[in-house]
């Protein structure tokens, strides 16, 4: 199985504080950076992982209060607020590097460092499924310690397989950050289950967009053939792949560079009256992404629209033709600017 390298991320610097405009309760989201993950060409989490019990239902969360369409809107930093996470220790400022992250580098209770970092809508590997053999505020809950850090999962959708999940990073000399992480994810999931906190979306926003529902077997056709597979990860993003190459879409927060430059090769492009930024990239599974920029605030905070073609370097494909195409398929289904 191919591994296309994750899209290269321009300098991610969370624009959620666009997104709270007019909301006056719950934590402030400041600005930081975030890593990606990879996303597998070829694999279809909603049919082939193997952890998945045949019996689940796909797209049926373990509950209401987690279906994706909720979870979209919902302000994670607002799940571990201020009151859960004096019961650990004593926090400090709140940082969001995407719509469904939040972090908190606070002091323990003997006044150790102490990260804890909280995901919503988690994609969850087969080996994670496999691994939630615990139970947590009511669900199949997973844990993984490596050295100083403790990954908590508690599973919230089978198929495909979601989870809230919280990271706790401790300080040299600290206690077992699982304990202190199980408790604030358990008063998370309870949160989450009530009334939290929502963003309120600016005109233009794709916040409460599902990207695998919004683009059509006939936008897909002309790259990857009549039977794409497709993969969704996260809340935001979904990756359709076929006849050895990828196309992907992915909403997210960044920093909107004042002249258009997310990348040292972007190039500007006429997208029918709206502007594009495109770069392409060389390589054993050349790449090219295009950006669309979709809100903005006065400090050039805001969200973008990523659109990515990808294949085999043998494959005969003007990946960035095609990158316009499919932008432009998919614009004018977007909430309007």
């Amino acid at each position: 199985m191919h591994v296309v390298p994750r899209f290269r991320a321009t300098a991610v610097v969370a624009a959620a504080a666009l997104l709270m405009a007019g909301c006056s309760t719950g934590p402030g989201l400041a600005k930081t950076n975030s890593p990606r993950r990879t996303v597998q060409a070829g694999a279809d989490a909603s049919s082939t992982d193997p952890s998945v019990k045949p019996s689940a239902q796909p797209n049926k969360p373990v509950d209401p209060a987690f279906a994706s369409e909720r979870l979209r809107l919902i302000n994670p930093c607002a799940l571990i607020e201020k009151e859960l996470l004096q019961t650990v220790g004593t926090p400090s400022k709140y940082s969001s590097s995407s719509y469904t992250r939040c972090s908190n580098y606070m002091k323990d209770k003997a006044g150790k460092t102490l990260t804890v970092t909280l995901d919503i809508g988690y994609s969850l590997s087969s080996s994670e499924v496999k691994n939630a053999t615990k139970q947590l505020a009511g669900l199949k809950s997973g844990e993984q310690k490596l050295s100083s850090s403790c990954f908590i999962t508690a599973v919230t959708q089978e198929n495909p397989a979601q989870a809230v999940r919280i990271q706790v990073s401790a300080g040299e000399g600290a206690a077992d950050p699982c304990e202190p992480g199980r408790k604030v994810l358990e008063g998370a999931v309870r949160k989450l289950k009530g009334n939290p906190q929502k963003y309120s979306p600016p005109k233009g926003s794709p916040v409460e967009v599902d990207p695998c529902t919004i683009v059509d077997k006939a936008t897909l056709a002309p790259v990857l053939g009549a039977s794409p597979r497709s993969t969704p990860f996260g809340l935001h993003q979904c990756s359709w792949n076929g006849q050895s190459a990828q196309m992907q879409l992915e909403f997210r927060t960044t920093r909107i560079p004042k002249d258009g430059k997310f990348d040292s090769k972007s190039v500007e492009v006429d997208l029918g009256g709206v502007k594009g930024y495109q770069a392409f990239k060389d390589s054993s599974f050349p790449t090219c992404d295009l950006v669309v920029v979709r809100t903005k605030d006065s400090s050039d905070a805001g969200e973008i629209a990523e659109f990515t073609v990808a294949a085999s370097k043998e494959k005969d494909l003007d990946r960035c033709q095609a990158a316009q195409t499919f932008a432009k398929a998919v614009l004018p289904t977007l909430p309007a600017a």
